[in-house]
Order: structure tokens, then sequence, then C-alpha cells
């Protein structure tokens, strides 16, 4: 499972942004920079989605 992968199912389980950063940091051995950008990069994906409905 890729990051962006893990960070979808995390907040489809109602995580708040907070919890998700610790989680990727955690299971995928980021520095809190890293996995803020990973997330960041996620909701960038979510609002280029919603764009094109």
């Amino acid at each position: 499972m890729d990051v962006i992968d893990f960070i979808r199912d995390m907040f489809s389980q109602d995580r708040a942004i907070s919890t998700v950063r610790n989680l990727v940091m955690a299971h995928f051995d980021l520095s809190m920079k890293e996995a803020q950008e990973k997330i960041d990069e996620y909701f960038e994906i979510v609002e280029e989605m919603n764009n094109r409905k």
C-alpha cells in the first residue's frame, strides 16, 4: 500500500489530520514535514477530482 492509499483509508475512518499525520510518520518512517507533504498531496488529488465533476 502506498502512502496516498493509506491516507485515503485513514480519512475514510474519520480520523483527524493530526492522527493521520502521526500514523503516516510511524507507518512509513517519514518526518513530520514529509508526512504533511503527503497529506497535502492527497488533498490536492481530492480537490482535482472534485473539480472534474
